[in-house]
């Protein structure tokens, strides 16, 4: 009887712990613009192979996965806008920005989970016939009893997506100045 009662306790548990992880619902913030410098024009892709942020990674080799909620193009070209500023076509600043990397990786236990948040993006500036092209990346990592609460993965990812739009926003090779040669 005791067993019987012990299994109809730990059953929601294990199915719980078990289920398909929902969308993850990362939003930004728009980016501080320090600069007079405006981009004219701005694209954002995404280079990554796969199509989720969050990965689950289990025993024997064994993941789940869950997308973000809205594509991370939006996201990002969203945090990006305060940056920009019409101009006729083809001309001023224009951005090209790569979505690299943008990864949640999660290992858990019974007792613990370990969280690591990657992101690495790719920005070309060009202005006429000048070009400059960096990579911004950001790692973060996190530790904690049981299982991560879905609104904790969110926040974490958005902190990092948050500071790594911040150093783009904030370089000012990417502005290639009309008077400045590099």
């Amino acid at each position: 009887m005791l067993r019987f009662i012990l299994v109809l306790i730990l059953t929601p548990l294990v199915a719980a712990c078990s289920s398909q992880p929902d969308p993850l619902i990362i939003s930004t913030t728009p980016v501080n613009d320090t600069f007079s410098i405006k981009v004219n024009q701005l694209e954002v892709i995404d280079t990554r192979t796969y199509s989720y942020l969050y990965r689950h990674k289990k025993d024997d080799d064994k993941a789940t996965f869950a997308p973000p909620q809205q594509p991370l193009t939006k996201i990002v070209q969203d945090a990006l806008t305060p940056l920009t500023d019409s101009a006729p076509s083809g001309q001023g600043l224009k951005w090209y920005v790569s979505l690299e990397k943008a990864l949640i990786d999660a290992k858990t236990s019974a007792l613990k989970y370990e969280l690591e948040h990657h992101v690495r993006i790719r920005v070309e500036a060009v202005r006429d016939n000048r070009r400059y092209s960096n990579f911004y990346t950001g790692k973060a990592q996190s530790s904690g009893a049981l299982k991560p609460a879905q609104a904790t993965i969110e926040r974490q990812f958005r902190n990092l997506l948050n500071n790594v739009l911040n150093d783009i926003a904030n370089d000012p090779k990417l502005r290639l100045s009309e008077r400045e040669v590099y």
